[in-house]
């Protein structure tokens, strides 16, 4: 496993600088393999083609792919095993589960192969190497985890293959306070952590103080980073969010670039589509669905996976690599509030608004076209008078006449994979 993993990080570290036409060469080249196998072994895949009138030649270029339909979580879900392929090549084995978080509500299980966490370890390595951290470093993650512990190393790919310094691991769950506490402790010099929990700590940092005097490096994982979190981060810490782009199902998609901000598309493994809502690409600075092939899963067929996810096309890097790049990934469809007249929208944060009340945490949940809770965390309650103008101005910010409900909280719960999203829709047909 060392072996073939030294193996991969090198041949990654020539390929994120070929050209456009060369990758899209080598993508091809594996996509005609993943296509054939799923069309031979794969009962749901075989299905898909048949159903559309397609041959596994006819999807096996990046042209003759979007004739294929996309397949969606529900479709995962209702397929069961026959999405899964009856023969996994022997040098694939073996074979592990993966589950999505669930936080659509749809948590989709799939098979990932020996070749799946190759790549999820090399492109780890090369998020680290982007960033130049110093593997002997302190780190510290903060993620779902059953207690609180410190380790003598980071754990792998790292401690595989280079040794490390020490690490901390925080339950997410940790009171904020007990967490900011942890953490003057261990005086880390990265930190991994949920943005969501970032939110809250550095609120915590900007009322007590800040005083992370080795830290160099906030790593977010699993979460979607907004820019008033970035702003905040920075105007605290004076340390920008270093962020990539993952799923459970497909492992690593994108990683942000440290010399323009954009997200590199990892095309040695993925073909990463983001389409319009006629199913056709979207140019650059156009918002569209995200759609992923991957291609290496020879146990499950990951091909043209709606992942229900929005993003916006980049451009060009100024860095020089030719891989693909997103500009900005917004979050989830249920992340998009509805207005009455229909239209649907990314609810501002209104961090300027919110600051004026000392609000630190904020959350915005609709029900119904016209029934919207918006929760706050502060120090201490609001008055009554505060309450009412609140109340108005958010309101008013969200573009809802008296519809939003204001609800105090001392903490807003996060999701069962530590995840916490500013906004939900869980209007049905929205879904």
């Amino acid at each position: 496993m060392k072996e073939q993993l030294e193996h991969l990080i090198a041949h990654l570290d020539k390929t994120q600088w070929w050209p456009l036409a060369k990758l899209v060469y080598a993508q091809e080249k594996e996509l005609a393999n993943v296509v054939k196998h799923h069309a031979v072994h794969t009962k749901h895949f075989q299905q898909r083609l048949q159903e559309q009138n397609l041959t596994a030649v006819d999807v096996s270029t990046l042209t003759g792919l979007t004739q294929l339909k996309p397949v969606t979580k529900r479709d995962i879900q209702t397929a069961g095993d026959t999405f899964n392929s009856a023969v996994v090549p022997p040098s694939h084995l073996p074979v592990s589960i993966s589950q999505s978080s669930g936080s659509t509500g749809q948590p989709v299980t799939v098979k990932r192969t020996m070749i799946s966490e190759l790549f999820w370890g090399a492109l780890a390595v090369r998020d680290h190497q982007w960033y130049n951290r110093d593997y002997k470093g302190k780190l510290t993650a903060i993620r779902v985890l059953p207690e609180y512990k410190q380790v003598e190393q980071w754990g792998p790919p790292v401690s595989l293959l280079y040794g490390s310094g020490v690490a901390q691991a925080i339950p997410v769950n940790t009171d904020i306070k007990q967490q900011v506490k942890l953490l003057k402790e261990f005086q880390p010099n990265i930190i991994i952590v949920h943005a969501g929990a970032l939110a809250a700590i550095v609120e915590e940092w900007a009322r007590d103080g800040y005083s992370l005097t080795n830290l160099e490096h906030i790593k977010n994982v699993g979460d979607t980073v907004r820019q008033p979190l970035r702003d905040r981060v920075y105007e605290i810490t004076g340390l920008s969010i270093e962020d990539n782009y993952s799923s459970s199902e497909v492992g690593c998609m994108a990683i942000q670039c440290p010399s323009s901000g954009l997200y590199h598309i990892m095309s040695e493994s993925l073909i990463v589509e983001i389409l319009d809502q006629h199913g056709q690409a979207c140019k650059e600075g156009e918002i569209g669905r995200v759609v992923v092939t991957d291609l290496y899963n020879a146990a499950s067929s990951i091909i043209r996976y709606d992942l229900g996810d929005h993003a916006e096309v980049g451009g060009a890097c100024t860095c020089g690599r030719h891989l693909p790049t997103i500009k900005r990934v917004l979050g989830r469809d249920r992340n998009l509030l509805t207005r009455p007249d229909g239209t649907r929208f990314w609810p501002p944060g209104g961090r300027k608004t919110l600051e004026k009340y000392n609000v630190t945490q904020w959350q915005v949940i609709q029900y119904a076209v016209d029934d919207l809770e918006y929760r706050i965390v502060r120090d201490e309650p609001l008055t009554k008078e505060q309450h009412m103008q609140l109340t108005v101005e958010v309101n008013s910010m969200l573009k809802f006449s008296g519809t939003v409900r204001l609800v105090e909280m001392t903490k807003i719960p996060l999701s069962k994979s530590g995840k916490y999203e500013e906004s939900i829709c869980l209007i049905k047909e929205t879904q």
